[in-house]
């Protein structure tokens, strides 16, 4: 007997050395969490097949008969103990991913079942990309070659809208299916920026993609940058694996330059690199071409054109260059949209990274993978820069490209009005998921109807706020604190106006349209009071650390 429990210990002990060897491959400290796990995952099922070999090694053992009796040195028997420690210690790992919902549990079940046909889900966002700067949406400077050949693939939706105009209400209207004022990004207030940069966050109630995909067996995890989609914000919940580049979660280890799309790419392809033999959902989002536009692959001619001292950052728009004669402006907006169009072929080259290690990896045939946009962005088309003031088309429409699975059978071109509250219950359909609680949004349509489809938006950052709603041949905007008794609208005529210049607002045309927009408003009001009934306008922003401070005033969403 004495034999086979020594048996144990030394195969135990050699298989966990061989099974933590082999985890350790691809061991990364971008994600050392991940790391750890799948190299105790290795150690515990190494050490599982040494304890099934052991007994052969203890009959082979036992037939050369007991050693001659001698006395055992002092060091030999702390060895021993220590062998016999080390021998059976994963045993303790088993029992770790036994307990329910624990990390190691899940990666234990890091492996495909071999009747799971579902696809990887594989949700690309890129902040602040306008529509009509994506080659296929119409563009012909050249400037997305990488998406351009995605769309060849894929399922171009022509009319897909964001529910508001900027990130943290858009991303949430994105995971929960819900506009904004109904997942709890919305207060009933006529401006709202303070409470947003302050202690805005998706409430701990409301369902979420991320966790209903991993209740339904899938990894889940999120590559991201934006301060603004940080863990105190909400969006870690269900999670496997979340990294924000951008968040004061991240703490001293990164550097301003850690946020660049290179970073994601590398970073996202160590990640898929340890999980690419399981069902999983990724999101991966990144912050070019973001203001201010910096893209390191900039041809100094481009730079060099414009006076050395100008940057492209919101705050030096309003505070430095508004007021300057119009000569001096027109050559800034020139500035601006040359280094944002830098900034989207930079942004491209690494989502076409991104797309290139996903094929070399096997994954792409069997992903849905999903490219857009939180929002668009104003580059002066209605006086203003940037994005997250006004309800307009350049900076609610956004590309939509949707690669779907081998199989299954899509239109290649779509102008049905769709909206991004219809990626989650996509993702959740084609994954086999129970729907989520209080979803609005619809699955995508894989065939064309025109004539279908409506977009309600909503939540400002800057500015009085405004609601919008897209659809038929009316684009509506309402501004409901104008004035309760003449309330303020402008409607366009979607067909002939696409740039919504021709404010048809006083005449009668839309008025079904306008009557839906109020009450969606009003709805919305009501839900956002639901929420935070003792929220007006206020809020604090000094409930941000100093670092997230610095890292939003950096990108132009606070003033100094």
């Amino acid at each position: 007997m004495r034999s086979y429990f020594a048996s144990l210990k030394i195969a135990g002990f050699a298989g966990a050395v061989l099974g933590l060897a082999l985890g350790l491959r691809d061991w990364s400290w971008v994600w050392p969490r991940l790391s750890l796990l799948i190299a105790l995952r290795g150690a515990a099922l190494g050490w599982l097949a040494g304890a099934i070999l052991s007994p052969a090694l203890g009959w082979s053992l036992s037939r050369r008969g007991p050693a001659p009796g001698r006395a055992v040195p002092a060091s030999r028997r702390v060895a021993r103990h220590l062998v016999t420690v080390l021998g059976l210690a994963p045993a303790v790992v088993w029992l770790a991913a036994l307990l329910p919902n624990a990390s190691l549990r899940q990666v234990m079940r890091r492996e495909r079942a071999p009747d799971d046909g579902r696809p990887n889900l594989v949700l690309i966002t890129i902040d602040a990309l306008r529509a009509d700067h994506v080659g296929v949406y119409g563009n012909a400077n050249g400037l997305t070659p990488n998406l351009d050949a995605f769309a060849r693939e894929a399922t171009q939706y022509d009319a897909a809208y964001a529910s508001s105009p900027w990130t943290l209400p858009s991303f949430g209207a994105v995971l929960t299916s819900r506009p904004p004022s109904e997942c709890g990004l919305k207060i009933a207030a006529a401006e709202s920026h303070t409470w947003y940069t302050g202690e805005a966050a998706l409430p701990k109630r409301v369902p979420v993609l991320s966790e209903q995909l991993r209740r339904a067996g899938y990894g889940t995890a999120a590559e991201l940058t934006n301060p603004f989609l940080a863990r105190k914000r909400g969006f870690a919940r269900g999670f496997d694996d979340f990294r924000n580049e951008d968040s004061s979660d991240v703490g001293s280890l990164l550097t301003c330059n850690t946020a660049r799309a290179h970073t994601v790419t590398e970073n996202t392809s160590l990640w898929l690199q340890m999980n690419r033999r399981q069902p999983f959902f990724l999101w991966v989002h990144y912050l070019d071409p973001h203001a201010p536009y910096e893209s390191p692959d900039t041809p100094e001619g481009v730079r060099a054109k414009y006076p050395e001292e100008w940057h492209t950052g919101r705050l030096y728009w309003y505070d430095h260059m508004q007021g300057r004669p119009q000569q001096a402006k027109a050559q800034y907006a020139e500035f601006c949209r040359a280094m944002y169009a830098e900034e989207i072929r930079y942004a491209d080259r690494w989502v076409g990274e991104l797309l290139a290690e996903l094929r070399r990896l096997g994954l792409y045939e069997n992903s849905l993978v999903v490219i857009t946009a939180d929002h668009g962005e104003e580059l002066f088309d209605h006086n203003g820069f940037e994005h997250g003031h006004t309800v307009h088309e350049e900076l609610l429409r956004v590309p939509l490209l949707v690669k779907w699975p081998a199989g299954w059978e899509a239109a290649g071109h779509l102008a049905r009005i769709v909206g991004l509250v219809d990626l989650a219950p996509t993702f959740l359909a084609a994954a086999e998921a129970e729907p989520m609680e209080g979803m609005r949004g619809r699955v995508l349509p894989l065939r064309d109807d025109p004539s279908a489809g409506e977009v309600y938006s909503e939540a400002l950052l800057y500015g009085t706020e405004q609601t919008s709603l897209t659809g038929g041949d009316y684009k509506v905007i309402y501004r409901p604190y104008a004035g309760e008794e003449e309330p303020s609208f402008k409607v366009y005529q979607r067909g002939r106006d696409r740039s919504e210049h021709d404010d048809l607002g006083e005449t009668k045309v839309a008025a079904a349209a306008k009557e839906r927009l109020r009450a969606y408003t009003a709805a919305a009001r009501a839900a956002a009071r639901g929420w935070h009934p003792d929220v007006g306008a206020g809020g604090s922003a000094s409930q941000l650390d100093e670092q997230t401070r610095r890292k939003l005033r950096a990108l132009g969403y606070l003033g100094d």
